[in-house]
Parts: C-alpha cells; structure tokens; sequence
C-alpha cells in the first residue's frame, strides 16, 4: 500500500483552515490559506473555485476587484507575457494567482489561467479558467476557442461544438471554427458507439483493435489488405462507396467534402468540391466552399512556414519564403473576398475583412469606403473606426484620421477590445506629439501604459516628453 501523499493532507489542512476563516469574514487570511492549498495541490480545482469566491467576497461582490486594479496588475501582464514568451507555464500559473487575488473578475487572467493549464495537461483546471473566462466575455472568440478545444480534448463534443458554434456565429469567415463543428460531430459519433459498444463488452475500444500477426500473415497471403474496412467501421469510406454507386449526386460530393474538411483532409475535400463546382455547372454557394477550403489550405501551409522561419530567422530563404506566402495568401484572399462583397451586400463583415486586407497591402483610399461601412455594424462600429483612423493618418488626411480616433474611444474600452483601445490612443499620442502638444500626447500614453506597460516604444515617448526621470541622480533608499 503507497504511503498518502504528505502535500494533499497539508493542503486540505490549509483549506480546513480557509474556510474557518471564511466562516468568520476573515478574507485577508482565507486567500492566503487557500493559496496555499493551491501551491502545494495546484490540480484540485476545488481549491481554486474556493478562492475566487472568497476573493469576491473580500471585494463586496462589486465586479472590479481592489481599488486601481488596473494599475495593480499592469506589472503582473508584463511579466504573464515575457513568461508567454519563454513558454514558462507555471510562473503564469502563479502569476495568474496573484492576479486573480486583486481583480477575480478578469477575464483575461482566467483565459490565461486556462492556457497555461493545458499546457501542463491540468485538464480540469483548463477548463475552469476558461470557462470563467467566457462568463465574463462571451464573445471573444479566443476565450471560445480555448475552452472549445479544452472540452473536445476531454471529449465533451457536445460542449465543444456549441463554443465554435458561437464563434462561427460572431464569425463567418472562421474556417477553423466550421472546421471544429464538422470535427465535433463526427468525433462525437464514433465515441458515443464506441461507449455504446462498451457497456456490452465491459471495454472501451478508442482505436479498432490491431490483427495479431498470425490473421495479418493469412490476409497478407490471401492478397487482403492488412488494414480492410468493414462497412459502418469509416463514415469516409461509406460515403465514397455510395458515391461510386452515384457518381453524380452532388449532395454525397458535398457531405464527403464536409467531413474531410473536419478531419482537416483537406487536399482530399478540395477534390470532392471541384466534383461538386463541375456537377453543380459553378453554383456560386459551392463555389464557395471550395474557395474557402483552399484558403484553409494555404493558411496551414503560411502556419508551417512561418513556423519554420521563426526556428530559423538566419536562413534568408526560409524567412523569404514565409513571406512570399503571406503576399500569396493576402492576394487571393483580396480576390476572393472582393468577388463574394456584391453577392453578400449586408455583410459587413466580409466588407471589414476585405479592408483590412487593403489596409495590410497599404491600398488605403480602396480601405476607407468598406471600414466607413463595417463602421454601421455595432459589433464591428470601434474596431472599424479605429482601422479607419489608420487609413485616413497613413493616406495623410490627419484631422479626419483623428476624428475616427476620437469617434472611436467614446465608447472603446481596454476590457471590450483592448488592441483597438491601444491602437487608438497609440496614433493620437503620435499625432498630439507631432503637433508638440505634449499635454494631449502623455495623456494618451499614459492611458496604454494602465493597460500594457510593455506596448510598442510608448514609455521611451513619455519618458521623452516628461524629460526624464527627476530623481534619477538620488541614491537608492
């Protein structure tokens, strides 16, 4: 028999001890307590439930945790990024910890708690993170997609399909997400006849089990193949035996397509789609699909290229080549997008992609005209005047650029679209700056600086501007 495991008795004893204090409204000394139990057990997810509550309670329930949280956990993010960057999981872990004490209702920090759970395959605190996350913000897709991919790693498809459902309905364009649904459903049927099949044999088979060598050697002999599938073992086999049966069933080319597509065969559902475009004499919905799988295509292939110059950023030919996908990728995204904007006039997400794309190639004067429209779509209205600012500034039309900027962060805030909300105070400051009103630049440096303490060259241009550090010639204390 093992001995018990000394730190799971210690961290039950700190926990016992927590909730005594909770029982007496001792907040302070309850988080220490079950921060304890957290750092000796950091697997329980009990113990991390407990504590959120507690620190909810410590803050009267008021939804913004201590007073200047902000400003409190600008150092925190700083360091939750350089260790991002290292791909040092647990000193997020703690990291995050120490976050959630000052502000347990930030949504970030929890998605940053379930990113650096998966990564140390802490699968229940994975999806507790993330999950919190998604309560706070339920419509930021990288909180969806976190949790999406928890749960379909802990094969809850059901769950799983439900967030990329919700990101495909804030998006789209999101190949990954239709993507993910595909997968979820077809996943989501083998397992549950998988069970089904174990309750009667009292096994769970996940893979068919392999042929002793003897059985292979007598199909080998036979001139079998080692690895024949009966009928109902693959859907995709099913599907291209009823296909050769009814070679010009379009539908049949379509939901072949559909699951290769989820099983990220992509090459092979792009063949199945040109079937379907030729069947079908270019039905402009097919037609579609097809573009869109090809984009899928060529996104993986920028992915591991890009990949691959990161790893070796001295090899002028890898980096090159990554770029010249990028160019490639961009272009015929700009094809397509601009192609599909008239049969798909209210759209305005299409129009905002394609004008990003025209904003990235510096096209800006063919960018304007679809950000001031996506600009009409509350749910794209700051992100869009934001990009539109851009445009107007780098075309040279600065007072107009500063108005979208303005327009913008009326309502912009750094919890709701923290990249626009930099974005934008980034480019006022520059223009304020430029126009040597300095009062107007700090201030809107100092509003990025409260969010990201480590954004772009923001704290050399304030420290410029402010002329230093006064106090720099006295000895430390």
């Amino acid at each position: 028999m093992s001995d018990p495991d000394p730190l799971a008795g210690a961290a039950q004893e700190w926990f016992k001890k927590g909730t005594d204090a909770m029982g007496r409204h001792n907040w302070d000394f309850a988080v220490e307590c079950f921060s304890s139990s957290i750092k000796m057990k950091p697997d329980v997810p009990l113990y991390r439930q407990t504590k959120i509550g507690c620190c909810r309670k410590k803050y009267g329930d008021n939804g913004t945790g201590a007073k200047m949280a902000g400003m409190k956990l600008m150092g925190i993010r700083g360091r939750i990024k350089k260790a991002r960057m290292q791909k040092d999981w647990k000193s997020i872990d703690a990291l995050v910890e120490d976050g959630l004490s000052v502000n347990p209702w930030d949504a970030q920090l929890f998605a940053d708690l379930g990113q650096s759970s998966a990564e140390l395959d802490r699968s229940d605190i994975a999806k507790f993170g993330y999950f919190e996350a998604v309560k706070l913000d339920g419509k930021n897709a990288d909180y969806l997609r976190g949790l999406g991919y928890v749960l379909y790693g802990r094969n809850e498809f059901k769950d799983a399909r439900t967030c990329f459902k919700r990101i495909y309905d804030i998006d789209s364009t999101d190949g990954d997400a239709r993507s993910m649904m595909s997968k979820c459903d077809a996943d989501g049927t083998i397992h549950s006849a998988n069970y089904d099949t174990a309750k009667s044999t009292q096994e769970v088979k996940v893979d068919k089990e392999p042929t002793n060598a003897y059985e292979a050697d007598r199909r080998a002999r036979k001139g079998q193949p080692k690895d024949s599938v009966a009928p109902g073992e693959s859907a995709e086999m099913d599907m291209r035996a009823a296909i050769r049966k009814d070679p010009e069933n379009i539908s049949l080319h379509l939901k072949l397509a559909d699951l290769l597509r989820g099983e990220r065969k992509l090459t092979q559902a792009m063949e199945m789609l040109d079937k379907a475009v030729e069947l079908s004499k270019n039905n402009t919905d097919i037609r579609e699909q097809r573009e869109d799988v090809e984009l899928e295509i060529m996104r993986e292939k920028l992915a591991e290229a890009s990949d691959r110059a990161r790893k070796n950023s001295d090899k002028e030919r890898v980096v090159e080549k990554a770029k010249a996908l990028t160019a490639e990728l961009t272009k015929r995204e700009i094809e397509v997008f601009a192609a599909r904007i008239n049969n798909n006039i209210n759209d305005m997400k299409m129009r905002f992609e394609l004008a990003e794309r025209y904003r990235k190639t510096k096209q800006y004067k063919l960018a304007i005209p679809l950000f001031q429209q996506a600009s009409g779509d509350s749910r794209l209205k700051e992100t869009a005047l934001v990009a539109l600012g851009e445009c107007f500034v780098r075309a040279g039309q600065m007072d107009l650029g500063r108005r979208q900027f303005d327009k913008a962060l009326e309502t912009l805030s750094p919890k709701d679209n923290a990249e626009a909300f930099k974005n934008a105070n980034y480019f006022l400051g520059r223009l304020y700056e430029k126009a040597k009103k300095n009062e107007q630049a700090e201030h809107h440096y100092t509003e990025i600086l409260s969010v990201d303490y480590e954004y772009r060259d923001v704290l050399k241009r304030l420290q410029d501007i402010q002329g230093g550090d006064e106090f720099e010639d006295m000895d430390d204390v």
